[in-house]
């Protein structure tokens, strides 16, 4: 029988990963009002970039970095491209248009490297394991949650302190009053898009070092996954992010050890179901304010 200990353990290690999923889409919402469904496009991207310098013999350090600027930039490219032309524009319109970034990435995928997974590597020592005797703690558990702990101390540094953070803030709050003063649309949009893929970059490290795959259509999953917290949460805010993700992990870790076998494959239904119920209790999510979608 899983222990209330590693149960904690195990939700908040997997709920760090979706806490990050949650902020690199709640970042772009709230900018733009936009739930960006291609978001899973960039972490698979990120997987392709792995696979691509570990099998061209880059050193794995060298390779998680040069994922990480591929992936950035294909994110400020992606928002430059797809979406700011459309700032403005109806929500409806935002939707469709991340849907058809979406086709488009795995279309650009499956011509480049076919449908086949493709193996995606990570070093050995992350998926040793401490057993602490009350609990069991693997190295890919403490990399999660610590990497999400840095995510959220950068964030912070950077909102807070930074004129970068101040214009973000500012955009986010009012965009027309902070483009009265000043503040350029398309410089915070470039940021911001640009943060979210770096985040994406940090997701993917943790998230292939789990699968060990990558194919075209793997976006799916943690697409849905971080809009699952960020609704639970509270869309538009870094504390909707951090409260839906984390929540949904140790949902997640509660009903792994609690379901039975017959039912453990209905896991995903759960968690709908919970999101459905939040949304007719409270439309805004746990942490988040009640935003208007449309005029």
């Amino acid at each position: 029988m899983t222990t209330i200990p590693q149960i904690i353990v195990d939700g908040l290690s997997v709920g760090s990963l979706y806490m990050l999923l949650a902020l690199g889409l709640s970042l772009v919402f709230s900018i733009m009002g936009l739930i960006n469904f291609a978001y899973g496009s960039l972490i698979v991207w990120a997987g392709y970039a792995i696979f691509l310098l570990s099998a061209w013999g880059v050193p794995y350090p060298l390779t998680l970095l040069g994922m990480a600027v591929f992936v950035t930039i294909v994110s400020v490219l992606m928002g430059r491209i797809a979406f700011q032309p459309f700032v403005g524009s109806p929500p409806a319109t935002l939707l469709l248009t991340s849907f058809g970034v979406t086709l488009a990435s795995q279309a650009i995928a499956i011509m480049l490297f076919g449908e086949q997974p493709r193996p995606v590597p990570s070093p050995g020592f992350m998926i040793t394991s401490i057993d602490l005797g009350f609990v069991r703690v693997s190295v890919l558990q403490l990399v999660a949650v610590g990497l999400g702990c840095l995510v959220l101390l950068g964030l912070h540094v950077l909102m807070r302190h930074t004129r970068y953070g101040i214009e973000i803030r500012a955009a986010a709050e009012d965009g027309a009053t902070a483009r009265l003063v000043g503040v350029r649309t398309s410089h915070v949009l470039a940021i911001v898009f640009g943060l979210s893929g770096l985040i994406a970059a940090v997701v993917a490290f943790v998230w292939f070092a789990q699968v060990g795959t990558v194919t075209p259509r793997a976006d799916f999953n943690p697409t849905l996954k971080a809009f699952i917290a960020v609704v639970l949460g509270g869309i538009g805010t870094v504390r909707g992010a951090v409260i839906g993700g984390l929540f949904l992990g140790l949902l997640e870790s509660v009903l792994a050890a609690t379901l039975g076998a017959a039912l453990l494959s209905y896991q995903q239904s759960f968690a709908f179901l919970l999101v459905i119920l939040i949304l007719l209790l409270r439309p805004q999510g746990v942490a988040g304010r009640l935003l208007e979608v449309s005029k």
